[in-house]
């Protein structure tokens, strides 16, 4: 029994096969009943030859006579398996039959074993019975990729506001928790900034939510625009925004924020003119805790509203933190 083209093309999975023979007669004659069948074959006459042809080309079958100069075919699939790579379907040639030569194979990675000299049907229904394994490898290989990508997806959307596309509060937190503790490990330093959009309230009530949640997406956008490496913009709520700093100083936060402000306020607008206000905090021993310094950012941005909205305030250094202040009123 042949493996006619019909049963061939049962399998979608026709991977290029590699045949290491340094018998030149046994090479030729395997290579004729590959041509007969229409299958890719290439070869390599020893194991060396062998590994460097794949690191090139990257087989997924390959048919290895045993007993060969320098490296024989189990150090040779020994070293495939090493090399890593999707999974190649080793077959071993041999004229051995002693059970504790293929127990040594069998560890060695190896899957199959043929019978020198090798027969035309046989090798035909182990190739067929190989490319059905590797089709059925390929199709877990493809289902772990599609669940690998949904559970990013999932993370993605676990962490990330839905609106805007910044991470979201409970993501921003974690954040801050971790830049908090490298604050503390590394010495370095550490910034935040609080945001808040002027007269927010007032823009919902004049043009609706649909033009709000425009000015929420274009301010987003915005910060994300120009927040560069170490600077990491959120949503926390409503129309107000975060932004941590890392290893920058109160001076440095300063003119992030700063930076953020003008381009917010230089953005051309479907509505109105649209502006924010800014707080900054730095962490110090006296703003030491996640707490401490979105209180102090938060009292920074209250002063912001206080003294004329559209600037950045920062909390003084050395000032103990109180709670946070009620701002409510500085909304509209």
């Amino acid at each position: 029994m042949e493996l006619g083209n019909n049963e061939v093309e049962k399998v979608s999975v026709r991977p290029r096969v590699l045949l290491v023979e340094d018998d030149p007669v046994s090479a030729y004659l395997i290579q004729q009943m590959f041509h007969a069948q229409n299958l890719p074959l290439d070869h390599a006459t020893n194991g060396a030859i062998a590994l460097d042809m794949h690191r090139q080309n990257r087989y997924r079958l390959v048919l290895s006579d045993w007993m060969m100069p320098e490296m024989n075919g189990v150090d040779l699939c020994r070293a495939f398996r090493q090399l890593g790579g999707p999974y190649v379907y080793f077959i071993l040639c041999t004229s051995k039959g002693q059970k504790s030569d293929r127990v040594e194979a069998y560890d060695a990675g190896v899957d199959d074993f043929m019978t020198k000299p090798l027969d035309r049907n046989e090798l035909h229904i182990r190739l067929r019975v190989a490319l059905r394994i590797l089709e059925a490898e390929e199709v877990v290989q493809r289902q772990k990729a599609e669940l690998e990508a949904m559970n990013e997806k999932l993370n993605h959307l676990a962490e990330t506001d839905a609106l805007t596309g910044l991470y979201n509060r409970r993501r921003f937190q974690e954040m801050l928790e971790e830049a908090i503790d490298e604050h503390r490990r590394a010495h370095d330093s550490l910034s935040l900034v609080l945001m808040d959009i002027d007269r927010f309230k007032s823009l919902n009530d004049e043009f609706g939510h649909l033009a709000g949640d425009a000015a929420l997406k274009q301010v987003a956008a915005v910060l994300m625009e120009n927040a560069r490496r170490h600077e990491l913009p959120a949503r926390y709520g409503g129309e107000e925004f975060a932004i941590i700093l890392q290893r920058c100083s109160r001076f440095e936060a300063l003119i992030a924020a700063e930076r953020f402000r003008e381009a917010i306020e230089k953005m051309e607008w479907p509505t109105r003119k649209i502006t924010a206000s800014f707080g900054v905090a730095t962490a110090d021993d006296q703003v030491a805790s996640l707490n401490d310094l979105v209180s102090a950012a938060d009292q920074a941005l209250y002063l912001a509203k206080v003294n004329g909205r559209n600037r950045v305030e920062v909390y003084p250094e050395g000032r103990p933190v109180r709670p946070p202040l009620d701002g409510s009123s500085l909304k509209e």
